[in-house]
């Protein structure tokens, strides 16, 4: 039920209900939260659930990894950022309509579970039709692999993304953080017609990898007889 309906939804509302001042992502802070809020503002006046605005944003993730396989690197990314954009609208909307619920994580874990190993091998793919470098085929998929279990899901209420515990490069390894490499990297590619894609792909099934496997030595020797 929503709990803000004597409430106009305008956008100063809107920060008031859904606003996070403790969000410590930069790029979230700055850049995705002012452009959600216009979407969030769009959305809940509409009888859509914050649910079907995650699933909303799985369907934008899964076009942009598509269109990777196609080599529209650049489209790609964007459709992965409007994936973005609606990852943040979700919640804002479950804040206003107080729809918060485990469902709602549940859906949103899932939807990283698909999307973020389809961007990956995606971009491997794509850059092998392109290419024709089976090593990109397989980096893609191996980075696919291993971002399932080397993403984080933090759902605190401070939204502690844990930057400063993992630092700043092992960030780079994590989404949100991967897939705005990819899109910079993707514009470069494309206004420069360089291929700095290709040893992105590299770098990243290589790193996927290392994380994983010092992931595992340490859980191994952290458990107990």
């Amino acid at each position: 039920m929503d709990v803000n309906k004597e409430m106009k939804p305008t956008i100063k509302n809107l920060k008031k209900v859904i606003g996070r001042p403790n969000e410590i992502d930069p790029y979230a802070k700055y850049f995705i939260r002012p452009i959600s809020i216009w979407f969030t503002w769009v959305f809940v006046r509409t009888p859509l659930s914050a649910n079907h605005v995650t699933i909303i944003q799985e369907i934008f993730g899964i076009i942009g990894a598509i269109l990777f396989t196609y080599g529209r690197f650049v489209l790609g990314a964007l459709f992965l950022q409007l994936g973005f954009i609606m990852d943040n609208s979700d919640g804002e909307v479950a804040r206003w309509k107080n729809q918060q619920s485990e469902r709602g994580k549940f859906l949103d874990l899932i939807g990283h579970m698909i999307v973020i190993p389809f961007y990956f091998f995606g971009l491997g793919l794509g850059l092998y039709l392109q290419q024709g470098k089976i090593i990109t085929l397989i980096m893609g998929f191996i980075a696919g692999l291993f971002s399932l279990k080397l993403e984080k899901f933090i759902n605190n209420e401070d939204g502690d993304l844990g930057l400063a515990r993992r630092g700043f490069f092992k960030s780079l390894f994590r989404y949100p953080d991967s897939m705005n490499v990819i899109t910079i990297l993707a514009i470069i590619d494309w206004l420069f017609k360089s291929n700095i894609l290709f040893y992105c792909i590299i770098i990243y099934g290589i790193g996927m990898t290392v994380g994983r496997m010092q992931q595992i030595y340490k859980t191994f020797y952290s458990i107990k007889n």
